[in-house]
């Protein structure tokens, strides 16, 4: 079996012949990234289990953050027999580089921005997410500053810190997400 892999413009030319899968996680889905619009979430964990609700008139467009965990998914729907399925090639990085259209769930607070930047922080680097809280809590401390009210100033300390970090793994999104982050704290 084999799927067709769909590049980002080739996409949004013919977003309206498919259902959009994003198979990310939630909090994925409401990160730096943002999502196409239309995009129902069903989380790569739970896609053989959504087999069955999933197949219908329309190909399936399949989307995760790279490319890779949305191939996957592929795989396991023609496994289910759901046959006419399609990989976004690169995901979201690639979606976001082309400039296309990206609905984003903006934070509702600072604090929410932290959990974003933590989120995403473990995802594409070394740590976990209870070691990069840990981090955050140390440098809030320090600056007497706490988790639940953070000033502006600390969460603008914290995304560089992390911008810093993480330039060593320099993960594919990382200008994207850092962006991203950047202009969230501006509207808080």
């Amino acid at each position: 079996m084999s799927y067709r892999e769909i590049t980002p413009l080739e996409a949004h030319d013919e977003l309206d012949a498919f259902r959009v899968i994003d198979v990310r996680e939630e909090a994925e889905v409401h990160g730096p990234l943002g999502c196409v619009d239309r995009a129902e979430p069903v989380p790569l964990s739970t896609v053989a289990e959504n087999a069955p609700q999933l197949r219908g008139t329309r190909p399936l467009l399949l989307i995760c953050r790279s490319g890779k965990r949305s191939a996957k998914a592929c795989e396991i729907l023609q496994e289910h027999g759901v046959g006419d399925v399609a990989n976004l090639s690169g995901g979201m990085i690639a979606w976001n580089r082309a400039g296309l259209p990206v609905l984003h769930a903006e934070p509702m607070n600072l604090t929410a921005l932290i959990d974003q930047v933590v989120s995403w922080t473990a995802q594409v680097g070394p740590l976990t997410t209870e070691a990069a809280l840990d981090i955050v809590r140390q440098r809030f401390q320090r600056q007497d500053v706490s988790y639940e009210s953070p000033t502006h100033a600390a969460v603008e300390e914290f995304i560089n810190f992390v911008a810093e970090s993480l330039a060593a793994v320099n993960p594919p999104d990382l200008d994207l997400s850092l962006a991203s982050f950047r202009r969230s704290l501006a509207v808080l």
